[in-house]
């Protein structure tokens, strides 16, 4: 049997590493206003994290593992969150916590919109709003698939049910 090749796994090593780099850098986005910057470069440097940077590290992975061990990777964390989040029934309690979050993650946006005196200013407000939006996306994930298939037929005109 041949010695493992110290190529191919420092390669492996780099191209996963790079992989979840490009996954975590979009959420470091959420800290960029917090660092005080004037407010071109806060936006220059959040556009970057979200939109640039990603995906060049997306392609240098892509380099790193090859094209099949990528493909592979994707496609087990594709089959682990479809399994998790979409496939399984979910249960009347974690779906009514779902709707719970996604009907009380719109509270600080109505109150940042019509009693702005009630928030706290600056980066506290930006702080709540951004969490408010998270917790939305959140539900969605936790009301599990059958919810997505009710959400998706929203946007499908299907004539009778």
């Amino acid at each position: 049997m041949a010695p493992p090749d110290s190529t191919a796994n420092w390669r492996f090593v780099a191209g996963v590493s790079v992989l979840a780099l490009a996954m975590v850098l979009p959420l470091l986005a959420l800290l960029v206003p917090f660092l005080g910057l004037p407010v071109a470069q806060s936006a220059l440097i959040a556009g970057a994290l979200v939109a640039g940077a990603p995906e060049v590290l997306m392609l240098l992975a892509v380099a790193l593992l090859g094209r099949q061990n990528f493909d592979r990777i994707v496609g087990a964390a594709k089959k682990f969150l479809f399994t998790t989040f979409f496939s399984t029934p979910v249960s009347r309690g974690r779906y009514y916590a779902g709707l719970a979050i996604c009907l009380l993650s719109f509270i600080p946006l109505y109150v940042a919109g019509y009693v702005p005196s009630w928030m706290p200013a600056d980066n506290g407000r930006i702080a709540i709003l951004a969490a408010a939006d998270l917790a939305f996306i959140f539900s969605f994930f936790v009301m599990g698939g059958e919810f997505w298939e009710k959400f998706r037929r929203l946007f499908v005109w299907e004539g009778k049910v």
